[in-house]
């Protein structure tokens, strides 16, 4: 600012007599006292004013709000003098990208927090697994933080990052409802075989086929099975519903089987429905009727096994196997 000062006009320039404001010099604002600083430590966006920690001026990055003055950068919303390092970690307003986290400067560590560490424009960038290499939980980094993707999992803390993916999906065959189609089978002998880890232990996975009974005149063929055909550990086990989700059977099976080709005396007569009669009835034989109707598998892991990511395979067949 200046100071305006008026005099008389004894000088001969005053045109004519009267007296002339004139401008007698520019003074400026007195210079702040850096004694008054000595000792003073500010914190944060602040700077020590003549004894008192006062905030830097505001600005914006951009083409909004007041620009900074030449020798001043616009970080972190103020503007602080280029050579000022307000949060001490060795890189100047000029260049370090966050003047508020010492952690955050060029040449920094890249972390797993969402930021952009070493001011390289980036955040989080490097290997997943790496970026977590140093948190407790050992995982992988995503969305900012180390923890597994839905569906993934950890189970081995000896082994980086989370190995095992749930199979299914964590949102498939949940309930006798929401079954997996699996389709219809014949009694021909037609199989279908899934696989799958049930991960997490406390999930069930449920399976739905339709089982054809084809007309018979002689011999019916009808054979449901659902059989584990892989099962590491002895961890695995399977119910079985037939015609409905209500109608579970009691026990875990690893094998189960219900069938009418059955060719078994009992108390001297057949059972099941092999051989079989249509049209004419035969004394000590059973009728060739349709058996065919819906059947829901569930498959669950054995209470107290280790929880591991191991796939169990489960057959599903009909008329591929028989009574011998």
């Amino acid at each position: 600012m200046v100071a305006c000062a008026h005099s008389s006009g004894t000088d001969g320039i005053d045109g004519g007599g009267g007296d002339a404001a004139t401008i007698d010099a520019s003074v400026p604002d007195a210079a702040p006292d850096a004694s008054l600083c000595i000792g003073v430590t500010c914190t944060g966006l602040n700077y020590c004013d003549n004894g008192v920690c006062t905030p830097f001026p505001t600005c914006a990055d951009g083409d909004a709000g007041p620009p900074c003055r030449a020798g001043e950068t616009c970080r972190n919303g103020v503007c602080i003098p280029d050579a000022d390092d307000p949060d001490g970690d060795g890189s100047p307003a000029t260049i370090d990208c966050d003047e508020t986290d010492p952690q955050i400067h060029p040449g920094a560590p890249e972390r797993c927090n969402g930021k952009d560490d070493n001011c390289d424009g980036n955040t989080d960038e490097g290997d997943p697994i790496a970026l977590c290499s140093n948190d407790p939980s050992g995982d992988i980094c995503s969305n900012g933080s180390c923890g597994c993707l839905p569906g993934n999992y950890d189970l081995d803390p000896t082994v980086p990052g989370c190995e095992c993916v749930a199979s299914p999906l964590s949102d498939q065959g949940t309930s006798c409802g929401a079954a997996i189609e699996l389709g219809s089978l014949s009694d021909v002998g037609q199989s279908a075989v899934v696989a799958g880890n049930i991960v997490p232990a406390e999930r069930q996975v449920w399976y739905h086929f339709t089982a054809v009974d084809l007309p018979d005149t002689t011999c019916d063929n009808f054979h449901v099975r659902a059989q584990l055909t892989a099962n590491p550990g002895d961890q695995f086990r399977v119910q079985v519903a037939r015609g409905s989700c209500g109608n579970i059977n009691a026990g875990d099976y690893t094998d189960y089987t219900w069938a009418t080709d059955l060719r078994q005396t009992i108390n001297g007569g057949l059972t099941g429905e092999c051989p079989c009669w249509s049209g004419t009835p035969v004394d000590n034989v059973s009728p060739c009727t349709d058996d065919g109707g819906d059947y829901y598998v569930v498959v669950t892991r054995t209470a107290g096994s280790t929880l591991t990511c191991e796939s169990f395979a489960l057959e599903v067949s009909n008329g591929l196997y028989d009574w011998q």
